[in-house]
């Protein structure tokens, strides 16, 4: 017999932990060891996300493992539909941004009060 959250779990990409409605931002929460053969799985639940909501996106990086340039040109093709922000990366993910010059326009915050409190501070006519 097979159990029900078994089924459920086993249908959920492992490279998305979550996608959802989160106050004024839609979150997206990935995980594992994400390169381009996991890639489109992310892309899945971007367009998704970027389909249902029309506030700003986050992306969730707390549990990613390892990265590479294929997150990062993602990440800054939906910058160009949508305002995105990222939290929770690692010291490597960090520093893709940084080397890259990504950081400018993936702002990168170590938790998601801190993207709340910057999106609150800024200008209602500014803000996404």
């Amino acid at each position: 017999m097979v159990n029900r959250s078994q089924m459920f779990e086993e249908a959920i990409p492992p490279e998305v932990a979550y996608s959802r409605a989160d106050g004024e931002l839609w979150v997206i929460g990935l995980r594992g060891h994400l390169d381009p053969e996991e890639l489109q799985t992310v892309e899945d639940a971007t367009e998704d996300a970027l389909v249902r909501w029309t506030g700003p996106l986050v992306f969730d990086l707390r549990e990613v493992g390892f990265c590479d340039s294929s997150l990062l040109n993602h990440l800054l093709r939906t910058a160009r539909r949508r305002s995105v922000a990222v939290f929770g990366g690692d010291g490597t993910v960090r520093r893709l941004l940084e080397l890259t010059g990504a950081g400018r326009l993936l702002p990168s915050h170590p938790d998601l009060e801190s993207v709340r409190a910057a999106l609150s501070s800024l200008p209602r006519q500014a803000r996404p």
